[in-house]
């Protein structure tokens, strides 16, 4: 072999150490690295036993180990996003339900919706935002989760895109109250009050009954300067005469 190696040409022989080196290298990678594959699978085995025993806890520290390895095998992670979601473990679902979206796995709106429902709750509006959108590139959203995305959007002062998901609701839905007095409160962030109050009272046209067009159109009177009609607003909603 060593006369082999000195008959061989310099760029010859230098490919030949080189697939030699990264040989040993990925060997030597796989030894190192299978502990570890074999203790998520493990992990992820356990978790799935005491999630069968109603052991919620103790499933998802088991899960949390896992997925601190990365090694989550990609068929039990949707069983594991749904135990996150019931338990309201804000990170893991949303660890969850990038690696499923990353996998090119189908994963429905309402699934994802709940993950960026409590990633909101916990203060994590930002990631929240990330997750919906990214789910939203995959596929159309459920109402619900279009609501909770233009919502997001309009807190993060991207307005004319907030504006655009409430216009693709009401299209579909014209009765949709939420999204009717979420357009017109845009309007009124936007320092638009007299397009505001036309909002609120096109919602009120159509369900006089919505509590939250009538609070709407009270603050964008009031953001206009029209004083007593905002108070008029306000005693409908409690009750009192205006």
């Amino acid at each position: 072999m060593i006369r082999c190696a000195a008959r061989m040409q310099p760029g010859k022989l230098r490919q030949y150490l080189t697939f030699a080196v990264l040989a040993a290298v990925t060997v030597a990678a796989c030894v190192l690295s299978y502990p570890y594959a074999r203790r998520g699978q493990r992990l992820v085995a356990s978790s799935e036993r005491l999630l069968a025993q109603g052991k919620v806890e103790q499933a998802l520290q088991a899960l949390r180990e896992a997925m601190s390895l990365g090694t989550v095998p990609i068929g039990s992670a949707g069983t594991m996003l749904e135990t996150a979601l019931k338990a309201g473990e804000a990170r893991i679902a949303r660890d969850l339900s990038l690696l499923l979206m990353d996998k090119g796995r189908p994963l429905a709106s309402g699934l994802v919706g709940k993950a960026a429902g409590l990633l909101d709750a916990s203060g994590d509006s930002e990631g929240a935002l990330a997750l919906l959108e990214k789910r939203r590139a995959m596929g159309p959203l459920d109402a619900p989760e279009t609501l909770h995305l233009a919502d997001l959007l309009r807190r993060g002062k991207r307005f004319d895109e907030a504006l655009g998901l409430y216009a693709d609701l009401l299209a579909k839905n014209p009765a949709d109250t939420a999204a009717g007095a979420d357009r017109a409160e845009t309007l009124l962030w936007m320092g638009k009050p007299a397009e505001a109050e036309k909002a609120a009272r096109d919602m009120l046209a159509r369900k006089p009954d919505s509590r939250a067009a009538r609070l709407v159109l009270a603050r964008t009177l009031a953001a206009g300067g029209n004083a007593e009609g905002a108070i008029a607003e306000y005693q409908k909603l409690l009750g009192e005469k205006p």
